[in-house]
């Protein structure tokens, strides 16, 4: 039987196709990488290593796949393209973990891992005992997540689970609950974290359950501009944006240790030029710190250790106006056994634990061991 000879359309689609794949590859490799995925806030995966063992394992195939995507040319276009697909023709209500919610915007499923939610309780009892003798009043709390509070049921965080494991392994310590007194409009829409200027409540709630004076409340409110959280990039659609704004408390003396030097260096309580770096979040406290402390001479001669995340930094000011000194530590960046060679403890303080249900899931960041 005498075997068909393409017809021109055929070969023109092949050409074409042909073609195409052709464009893209020579794009690829003409067009660099960038150095940093500003939309998703994380850096492109490397080449991956060619070992027999990785290629066997399909170690490598599996490597080299996120590093073509994350490289791709025009990722970001064709990353909206696929969202647009699976939300409005597709009328999916999440995508790759993804969900959009009119209540609190857009969120992450973030599953609750008891053991991990027992093993970050257990760290803090550890921090908690290195105090013991100082006759430390100690609190502790948790920043639900904020898919708690959309108008529907999304799987995942549950307060029910979580509550009965803080309360048991940190039996010894007093449990400050916010749960009840935040609501959706208290988080940003395009992030996981809470927006300050609508948080003072929360804050008098942790300060009148510590024996502390209320925030007064009577600052200007400065807008720094708008800004897209990291689960906007994530998402890849078009969103409206969040406004980030601070509570200008001024006359507060800041210190920052310096990792480098190993010496406490003055800042600012609101570091606005990093408005404009990867995460603008890093305005409040510059962002990931591992020592910090914050003194104010207008009030009570009191003093608070706050052991913090992300959340913290944004916190922290807002209970300058009950202490005179609060030390912020951030266990992710410093070790527990080396706060002694930088903080001197004074007896009969306050301490106050308060992590997002994001860090009580993922108990290796905090340095306690």
């Amino acid at each position: 039987m005498e075997k068909r000879k393409p017809g021109l359309r055929e070969i023109l689609t092949s050409a074409v196709l042909i073609g195409v794949i052709g464009l893209f590859f020579v794009l690829n490799i003409v067009i660099p990488a960038p150095a940093i995925l500003l939309s998703e806030r994380r850096i492109p995966a490397k080449f991956p290593d060619l070992t027999l063992d990785a290629v066997v394992s399909g170690t490598f195939m599996s490597k080299f796949e996120d590093y073509a995507a994350d490289r791709f040319v025009w990722r970001d276009a064709f990353r909206a393209m696929r969202a647009f697909q699976v939300f409005e023709l597709y009328r999916q209500t999440d995508k790759s973990g993804l969900y959009r919610s009119s209540a609190v915007g857009i969120g992450e499923f973030r599953r609750v891992d008891a053991r991990a939610f027992r093993q970050t309780s257990g760290r803090i009892k550890t921090a908690a005992e290195s105090l013991s003798g100082l006759d430390m009043h100690i609190y502790y709390s948790i920043v639900p997540d904020k898919s708690v509070y959309a108008e529907r049921y999304l799987p995942g965080f549950d307060l029910s689970v979580v509550e009965p494991i803080l309360l048991d392994v940190l039996s010894d310590y007093e449990y400050i609950s916010v749960a009840e007194k935040l609501a959706g409009g208290n988080f940003y829409k395009t992030d996981l974290h809470w927006d300050q200027v609508s948080i003072s409540e929360i804050a008098n709630h942790i300060l009148s359950a510590m024996g502390a004076d209320p925030f007064s409340g009577v600052y200007p409110i400065i807008s720094a501009g708008e800004f897209r959280g990291v689960y906007a990039g994530q998402l890849a659609l078009p969103i409206a944006a969040d406004n980030l704004s601070y509570i200008d408390i001024h006359g507060l003396s800041v210190n920052y240790l310096n990792e480098k030097t190993l010496a406490f260096e003055p800042g600012p309580a609101y570091d606005t030029g990093r408005f404009e770096g990867v995460d603008p979040y890093d305005i409040f406290l510059r962002g990931p710190q591992p020592l910090i402390t914050i003194e104010n001479d207008r009030a009570p001669e009191r003093e608070l250790y706050l052991f913090r995340d992300s959340f913290g930094s944004s916190l922290a000011p807002l209970l300058t106006d009950s202490y005179s000194k609060i030390t912020v530590i951030d266990l992710r960046y410093i070790n527990l056994a080396l706060l002694g060679m930088f903080i001197e403890f004074k007896p009969g303080s306050d301490v106050l634990f308060i992590y997002s249900s994001q860090i009580f899931n993922n108990p290796s960041v905090l340095q306690t061991q």
